[in-house]
């Protein structure tokens, strides 16, 4: 079968199940963004970082728990807005302090220098200036826990500006050894506002979101009985990249069968 036909196959069944999509594709397609109970939490709090400026905020969780779609739905939030200027670093893997001096500044528009010293004399003009003319400025940093502890001393000089509240707001995601990194400096680890962490979802949001994402594809009824989605939730252990793979396999091993429901047989099938 030719890979055209074997995706028209695949959009007929899905068709029959009443879905004009796959519902579980792993790829970060913002519509299927589901923000239940827990992470919704963290999400408004990391707003409230932003809209109060109140400077350094970390957001850690284990592979999986849904770090980089969060930061990218704040990036696509406040890039539309005019008194916003943000930037979003989706690796932060800072070799050096040169290295995250001249990475954070290329993303605000400012010019390679030949010295740290000159880098971050024209990184702090930047962010002073967009201070002092009403802009927020903005710093997403992603997979946190990969920068060299030495790239903190950009943090900390960002950081040494007198005014009356923080010239900019720094968002650091990433995995749980992101918390030793930052305490590698006391100085920088003594400003970080609030430390933020996202759990694991409990059955009732893993459901809803499994029910959301269907909804986007166009099913509005439940595609997975109620004894095989707690084994596929128990096997998942409240990851949504681990629910999210699991219904893609179950999917496939559906759209194979003559089933119009995720039976328990089958999620004892995947892996």
């Amino acid at each position: 079968m030719s890979l055209i036909n074997d995706d028209e196959w695949r959009i007929a069944r899905l068709e029959r199940l009443g879905l004009k999509e796959d519902p579980f594709k792993l790829s970060a397609d913002p519509r299927y963004l589901y923000l239940g109970p827990e992470h919704l939490a963290v999400y408004r709090q990391a707003q409230g970082v932003i809209a109060r400026r109140r400077g350094l905020a970390l957001i850690s969780g284990d592979m999986g728990m849904g770090k980089s779609s969060l930061a990218r739905r704040l990036y696509d939030v406040y890039s539309s807005e005019e008194s916003i200027t943000i930037s979003y670093i989706h690796t932060a893997a800072f070799k050096s302090a040169m290295d995250a001096a001249r990475q954070i500044s290329m993303t605000l528009g400012v010019q390679p220098q030949r010295s740290f010293q000159r880098q971050m004399e024209e990184l702090e003009q930047t962010v002073a200036n967009a201070y002092t003319s009403g802009q927020n400025v903005v710093i997403m940093l992603d997979d946190a826990q990969l920068m060299d502890p030495e790239a903190l001393e950009v943090i900390h000089r960002l950081y040494n500006f007198d005014y009356d509240s923080k010239v900019c707001q720094i968002l650091a995601f990433g995995q749980s050894e992101m918390t030793g990194v930052f305490e590698t400096n006391r100085a920088v680890n003594a400003r970080v506002f609030v430390r933020l962490a996202l759990p694991p979802l409990t059955l009732s949001s893993a459901l809803q979101m499994v029910l959301f994402r269907l909804r986007v594809a166009g099913r509005n009824e439940a595609l997975i009985n109620d004894d095989a989605f707690e084994l596929l939730y128990e096997r998942s252990q409240g990851v949504p990249r681990e629910i999210i793979r699991l219904c893609a396999l179950a999917i496939d091993e559906l759209l194979a069968s003559d089933e119009s429901m995720i039976s328990l047989d089958i999620i004892r099938e995947v892996r």
